[in-house]
């Protein structure tokens, strides 16, 4: 029972690593992120590191939130609800985001969580972000990602030590440590074959009174359509979620597709022009989803979240090799054992000074 508990606290660990990170890679927050500025003074200093329920969507008056601001993400307070959405203000500002016009209220769907609080201070760890934020990669974040997995699964999976005075000769590597590790390989490259699968459209176009003498020109007020091509380029098959991200589209043809692994199909995208003429770009975003939960409860996580089908597929998979563990009977059976090269040195410098 010991073991199966180590072997879930891993994984949830795992889950929430990579969840963080993939968060990173995709510029959005998921589970934590940290503060760019000083607008939430004292509450939150610049350079803090906060954590976020992803899950929560809402929010009442004195709540601190993570939401999009003009392109950006934001993490400020909400001081009043309108009709419309959110009035938000950060703690050290003097006038709200949305004062003379400056930003609409916040609608609920650009807002990517609500900061977890204890009592009524944040849940944070202080400049921890000043660090992460200095030169490292979506590259490097990842393979960071991986290692604290690693060294997780040894730390929960090694021996107690024991009050000897010799340094064993052999440092042993355990079949359930061995196992730990690729379950959390397997969750990982689980995490990243979704992500890679969601895209997102851009569908640009001129508005002119020119319209229709050029490719990618169209009249004033003109509804026009375009079309994008999806493609599931993996192995096994894929659950593919389409919505409009801009106010441009009025309809797509599909917006639920299940695609066979290297399957093709093109959707139809309706678009209203503008009346003004200019440049335009519209976009649409695609999730992509492995079937491996009933598509009903897929659909109805992906109401709440698109996050949550996600979660919901990498806990589904740690169930399932929880149990394979607890039945395969996998214990404490050495695999692999590295002889420790300096006890076996201070061994024969002891044979040749006491001449055995």
């Amino acid at each position: 029972m010991k073991a199966f508990l180590e072997y879930f606290l891993i994984l949830a660990v795992s889950v929430f690593v990579v969840g963080s990170i993939a968060g990173a890679l995709l510029d959005r927050p998921v589970f934590m992120s940290y503060v760019y500025s000083d607008s939430m003074t004292p509450t939150l200093n610049k350079g803090d590191l906060f954590f976020i329920n992803p899950f929560s969507r809402s929010a009442d008056v004195g709540d601190i939130i993570v939401f999009n601001l003009r392109g950006s993400w934001t993490v400020h307070r909400v001081v009043a609800i309108v009709e419309n959405g959110y009035i938000t203000k950060g703690d050290n500002n003097v006038a709200t985001d949305q004062q003379e016009g400056r930003a609409d209220p916040v609608s609920k769907d650009k807002i990517a969580g609500k900061v977890l609080t204890i009592g009524d201070s944040p849940l944070k760890i202080p400049q921890l972000g000043t660090y992460l934020q200095r030169g490292l990669s979506g590259r490097t974040k990842m393979l960071l990602a991986a290692l604290m997995i690693v060294l997780g699964s040894l730390a929960f999976t090694g021996e107690a030590p024991k009050h000897r005075k010799k340094r064993p000769r052999f440092t042993r590597v355990k079949f359930k440590t061995l196992y730990l590790l690729a379950s959390a390989f397997l969750l990982i490259m689980l995490s990243a074959s979704i992500f890679v699968s969601w895209q997102v459209f851009p569908i640009e176009y001129a508005v002119t009174s020119a319209g229709g003498q050029r490719e990618g020109w169209v009249l004033p007020g003109s509804t026009f359509e375009r079309e994008i091509t999806i493609k599931n380029g993996n192995f096994y098959p894929m659950v593919y979620y389409l919505e409009p991200q801009t106010g441009g589209i009025s309809s797509l043809s599909e917006t639920q597709l299940e695609l066979g692994p290297q399957e093709e199909e093109r959707v139809k995208v309706t678009i209203n022009a503008p009346e003004e003429t200019s440049l335009f770009m519209d976009k649409v975003k695609v999730n992509a989803y492995i079937p491996v939960l009933p598509k009903s409860v897929i659909n109805w996580l992906y109401s709440i979240n698109p996050f949550a089908p996600l979660f919901a597929i990498l806990s589904e998979t740690a169930v399932f090799l929880g149990i394979l563990y607890l039945i395969s009977g996998i214990g404490d059976e050495d695999v692999l054992k590295i002889r420790n090269k300096r006890s076996s040195l201070l061994r024969q410098i002891k044979m040749e000074v006491f001449g055995r």
